[in-house]
């Protein structure tokens, strides 16, 4: 219940906000994207493990579709191309850089198969000498 009361608060305050290409507006675009892929990819390993070696691909693409999507709409309903791609831009840019964060570093590494290199383990041990 909290859970719809705060997402119907939120877009009722959302609608009523006017979005500026200031800095704090592109760089909640590149969080927002980074979270987003992040998310996706962690779903993807959760629920689809037979495409683990792939979670953070489909995240990052996933998430520069939708954004790509919804920067379309926002064009043809208000215009201002230029804001939109630069919106477009950095949510993509935070979408690769989430996802590659959560793909390598917050989920677990993953055994691949490689035609040239057999089997790997995306984990390096040093031993200082």
């Amino acid at each position: 219940m909290k859970f719809r009361t705060f997402f119907l608060c939120s877009l009722i305050i959302s609608a009523t906000l006017n979005a500026n290409d200031g800095l704090n507006s592109e760089m909640s675009h590149f969080v927002g994207g980074a979270v987003m892929a992040g998310g996706i990819s962690a779903l993807s390993d959760h629920y689809y493990p037979e495409y683990r070696a792939d979670r953070g691909m489909i995240g990052f693409g996933i998430s520069s579709l939708v954004i790509a999507a919804e920067q379309g709409v926002e064009y043809l309903q208000h215009g201002d191309g230029k804001g939109q791609m630069l919106d477009a831009v950095s949510h993509i840019a935070g979408s690769a850089l989430g996802a590659w964060i959560t793909d390598r570093y917050i989920l677990s590494p993953v055994i691949q198969n490689s035609t040239t290199q057999g089997k790997y383990v995306g984990l390096v041990f040093q031993y200082p000498l």
